[in-house]
């Protein structure tokens, strides 16, 4: 009997151990589920867990008796390394640089952005040097740029609208490009039919009395007093103008070819001016404005890419977060609240970065189309400078042909004096 109720008694605390057993293994199983919940495949960004979870994995490490241990060493390699502190002493320096590679981990270095502005040398004082420039569109815009830096970003700019806008603005640019190139083609044109037609004019007046005032060329020494006057600089196309001007007021009455031969010389001086005051400076505006703009727009659409990677991204995280609450097993392992945390963090920056870029896009885009007419007006004052300029080269000419047909009714009236071919009174000729 002694020995049976030992025996029972035996049993008996055989069981008692076997009903307390499954109370030592929940935490097992608890450290499990935040084991497994840190290993997050997708992620490019993860940091190694903060200083206070690394004494538990250097002490389970050598443990042989805890396999959980084991598993976490994995976990962590896998893990690329974050730019935080407490994480340099795990990260190895190859990790560090795989994390690099990312496009979207790392902060954007600022020297990438405005590559426009960096093409533009800097004065001592950090303000650009524009003398470079033939127009004011580069100030301006860099004006519009610290302007906009200066402002308090109250609400997100219309960008929808405003990059609409720039669009329209490029089209009229094109076309304006093209009517500018067509215009000097023509005038180009123009210049050579008319002074084939007159030397035409010109040749069917050999041997006739008309030949000394339609047909009959400048002198040699006249022609020889043309040429002068360097055309590669302001003071050399004066020079030649002025030139022109005395010749053909010495040449007075002159005959239809002299007048062509200095109204050739007048037109090789329009289409310079036209270049140098009205296509440069049309071309100039849209190359400043485009490059400005595009580079711009490119960096804020890679900011809209980084600020939508980390909204993903914390999404993603809270969603892991909520699954391990919901469970009621616990809660999240503080590895993954402190990555939650960090990403969390690289949202706000970026979400910043991003509106404080749209925000000065947005001025720079308004400055350039809805106010782009501060820059259309000097090029429409160039414009009219050289209709002007160009009207009075063709007076200078074309102003002695008064006196040219005066002289060439005289000639014909004395050819045909005494002739049926006689002018009449009151006939027009």
């Amino acid at each position: 009997m002694k020995l049976s109720f030992k025996r029972k008694k035996k049993a008996t605390m055989t069981e008692e151990a076997e009903e307390e057993a499954p109370s030592t293994e929940d935490p097992v199983e608890d450290k499990e589920e935040e084991v497994d919940v840190p290993d997050i495949d997708d992620l490019d960004d993860d940091q190694p867990p903060p200083e206070d979870e690394e004494p538990p994995a250097a002490e389970e490490a050598p443990t042989e008796e805890e396999p959980p241990a084991a598993e976490e060493a994995p976990v962590e390699d896998e893990t690329p390394a974050e730019d935080e502190a407490p994480a340099v002493e795990e990260a190895p320096v190859e990790e560090e640089k795989v994390e690099e590679s990312t496009p979207y981990d790392e902060e954007p270095a600022p020297e990438e952005a405005a590559p426009a502005e960096s093409a533009v040398p800097e004065m001592d004082e950090g303000r650009p040097d524009f003398s470079m420039y033939l127009t004011n569109v580069a100030e301006r815009l860099w004006r519009a740029k610290e302007a906009a830096k200066e402002i308090e970003i109250t609400t997100s700019p219309d960008l929808i609208k405003r990059s609409a806008e720039y669009q329209e603005w490029r089209k009229k640019m094109d076309v304006l490009n093209k009517c500018v190139d067509d215009y000097a083609v023509a005038m180009k044109d123009l210049s050579e039919k008319r002074n084939t037609l007159f030397k035409q004019f010109a040749l069917m007046s050999e041997d006739t009395p008309l030949y000394e005032h339609i047909g009959k060329p400048l002198s040699e020494e006249q022609i020889a007093e043309l040429e002068v006057g360097d055309l590669t600089t302001l003071e050399g196309i004066e020079t030649k103008t002025l030139t022109i001007m005395k010749v053909a007021e010495e040449n007075g009455a002159g005959s239809l070819m002299s007048h062509q031969q200095l109204a050739m010389k007048q037109d090789e001086l329009n289409a310079i001016d036209y270049q140098n005051h009205n296509v440069s400076h049309i071309a100039e505006w849209e190359k400043v404005v485009t490059s400005t703009l595009d580079a711009d727009v490119k960096e804020l659409r890679e900011l809209s890419k980084k600020k939508e990677h980390y909204i993903e991204k914390v999404d993603s995280l809270r969603a892991k977060v909520n699954k391990i609450e919901h469970r009621g097993k616990g809660v999240a392992s503080d590895k993954l609240v402190a990555q939650v945390a960090r990403n969390e963090k690289k949202l706000v920056d970026a979400d910043e970065a991003y509106e404080k870029k749209a925000n000065e896009v947005s001025v720079v885009l308004s400055e350039a189309t809805a106010r782009g007419w501060v820059d259309f007006y000097p090029i429409i004052k160039n414009v009219m400078k050289f209709e002007i300029n160009s009207l009075g080269r063709q007076s200078a000419c074309y102003g002695s042909y008064h006196a040219t047909l005066a002289a060439l009714k005289a000639d014909y009236k004395e050819a045909t004096k005494g002739s049926i071919d006689a002018p009449v009174a009151g006939s027009a000729l």
